[in-house]
């Protein structure tokens, strides 16, 4: 059966039922590379059907969902079945919602998925055709190409359909010891329109700055973010600006005595962090895609149009994660999660070497590692540093420190942020299996806590 005619199907299978049919049609082309040889390649489609259930039940509107892969008729008269028993052994849905207003019928509705291939995957092989020869150290790396299509039907008449093209490359060299390693990162909509020669230079330029090895001790320190590394912290913010948590009293965006933080000056600088469907060479779906409920989202929002969205703007907190009704709950705008984010300061120029030389004297941290959450009424975040921290002495990289773990909450990170470069397009490196569309620009931070050593390369 063709994507859209499993739209068709299922909802006519929820007959009197109120609810909603997602397909994912996703195909996948990879590189690997390890010890400069390339190990692997592939390309592979998969397709996996949500359908969300809406029946009436005593007391209210019930929401159940259930997913599988289908492959015909029968298969997904069973997928049906298994939501509306979710939904009825539930109850009533605490978020129920009226029905999404039903916009036009999306352009290209009736064609047939987009397609990856091998042809995606040319620029990369050519850099590696040439690289891994004569690279001189060990290479290691990873490049995917995916192009998920999505069609998304509602009982209430939407037909919305969205195609995802994303490219991820990565690239790592490690000295033959293995005592020194160095990353880059990219990710874009093509490979063609990514610089990956760059990072190349990138690899071999942070090898070559960890010859020279500098202590210094854990502490808080001056540090320089790259824009992965600041994406990372940042990408992390976003996720947790749930509104509903904030009015609970669960988050670091509540307020002391009730209600939450939107209003509240978080930088002194004209800091900014939004999130735009439509932003050029990361545009992401201009709907909703959830299919389930959660504190960050609605089974019930499905196919709700999306819109830019300030979430922090000349340094204030101005919008919180929203659905329909925790919008209600919180006396908030509705403000859905969106799949990119744009951060930096108004005004902020330059790049990473012009920021470093602003700053003269600090730490360059290229990526992190390993984040995880400690805290989440200050959202303290702990993780490790990666592939290279560099000692910036009167604004040029002098050599490398080791590792460090941090302790540090982007929210207070934000207070001490003193320089920003331009937003650059980067790959938020520990998020990169989730989110990869971020322009984000390297920030300047006093008072990071790095706060032990790691013996992390």
């Amino acid at each position: 059966m063709r994507p859209q005619d499993i739209v068709e199907a299922g909802l006519e299978l929820l007959g009197p039922d109120r609810g909603t049919v997602l397909v994912e049609r996703t195909g996948v082309a990879h590189l690997r590379w390890a010890n400069s040889t390339l190990t692997t390649n592939g390309l592979a489609t998969s397709q996996q059907v949500h359908v969300v259930a809406h029946p009436e039940v005593p007391g209210g509107t019930a929401a159940g969902t259930a997913s599988a892969v289908v492959s015909g008729r029968d298969g997904l008269a069973d997928l049906v079945a298994r939501a509306r028993a979710s939904a009825l052994g539930s109850g009533p849905a605490g978020d129920a919602a009226a029905a999404v207003p039903v916009r036009p019928v999306s352009q290209g509705w009736e064609d047939p998925p987009a397609e990856t291939g091998a042809d995606e995957l040319r620029p990369v092989s050519a850099l590696l055709g040439e690289l891994l020869p004569a690279s001189g150290v060990p290479m290691f790396g990873y490049a995917e190409h995916s192009m998920a299509t999505t069609y998304l039907g509602t009982t209430g008449g939407l037909r919305l359909r969205h195609d995802q093209p994303t490219a991820r490359f990565e690239l790592s060299g490690k000295s033959e010891d293995r005592t020194r390693s160095a990353w880059a990162g990219r990710s874009g909509r093509h490979f063609s329109e990514l610089d990956l020669a760059g990072s190349a230079d990138e690899v071999h330029g942070g090898l070559a700055a960890q010859g020279r090895q500098i202590d210094v001790a854990p502490g808080r320190q001056r540090v320089i973010l790259s824009p992965s590394a600041a994406a990372d912290l940042l990408v992390y913010l976003l996720w947790s600006a749930s509104a509903l948590d904030a009015v609970e009293g669960r988050s670091a965006f509540s307020r002391p005595g009730g209600g939450t933080r939107v209003g509240d000056r978080l930088s002194a600088l004209p800091f900014h962090l939004s999130s735009d469907p439509g932003a050029a060479g990361i545009q992401c779906a201009d709907h909703v895609l959830s299919t389930s409920s959660s504190s960050m989202s609605s089974a019930f929002d499905a196919g709700l149009q999306l819109h830019a969205t300030d979430w922090i703007s000349d340094g204030h907190l101005r919008r919180l994660v929203t659905t329909r009704d925790s919008a209600a709950l919180s006396g908030l705008p509705v403000a859905p999660l969106v799949d990119n984010v744009i951060a930096g300061v108004s005004g902020a120029e330059g790049g990473l070497d012009e920021l470093a030389a602003r700053v003269g004297d600090g730490l360059l941290v290229t990526c992190l590692w390993y984040i995880r959450e400690v805290d989440a009424e200050t959202l303290l975040l702990t993780g490790l540093t990666r592939d290279g921290v560099y000692v910036v002495r009167d604004g040029e990289v002098v050599g490398a420190a080791g590792n460090f773990r941090f302790n540090e909450s982007p929210i207070a990170m934000l207070e001490r942020t003193v320089d920003a470069g331009a937003p650059a397009d980067c790959l938020p490196r520990e998020w990169a299996d989730w989110f990869t569309r971020s322009r984000v620009a390297p920030l300047a931070v006093d008072g990071f806590n790095l706060s032990t050593p790691s013996e992390a390369v």
